[in-house]
């Protein structure tokens, strides 16, 4: 029993780790593919607010993390950190190649 327990909590594990470090960068990917500019909003405001929606896939993986309310309250400013520089870099590296004018 005990064997079958630790391989459903490692399976629980790596899904979280999917869902956190794959969730954010396939979301944006999505969203800058489905041209929301053409949406005819054009404001700042909706870039940021499709860029943070993008981070919910990982904001829930962290919840759903198996540790204490301190230790999660201490990952999550890392975790924005990282998920914007990765948002940012995906962006640039997307405008790149679409426009065909990389370096």
């Amino acid at each position: 029993m005990a064997k079958s327990d630790r391989v459903s909590k490692l399976a629980r594990a790596a899904g979280l780790a999917i869902l956190i470090l794959l969730g954010p960068p396939l979301t944006w990917l999505a969203i800058l593919w489905s041209d929301p500019v053409a949406s005819g909003l054009r404001s700042p405001v909706l870039a940021y607010g499709l860029a943070a929606m993008s981070t919910v896939p990982g904001l829930v993986g962290i919840a759903l993390l198996p540790l204490r309310a301190s230790t999660k309250w201490l990952i999550l400013p890392l975790y924005l950190v990282a998920a914007a520089l990765m948002l940012m870099t995906t962006l640039v590296y997307f405008v790149c190649i679409a426009t065909q004018d990389c370096p």
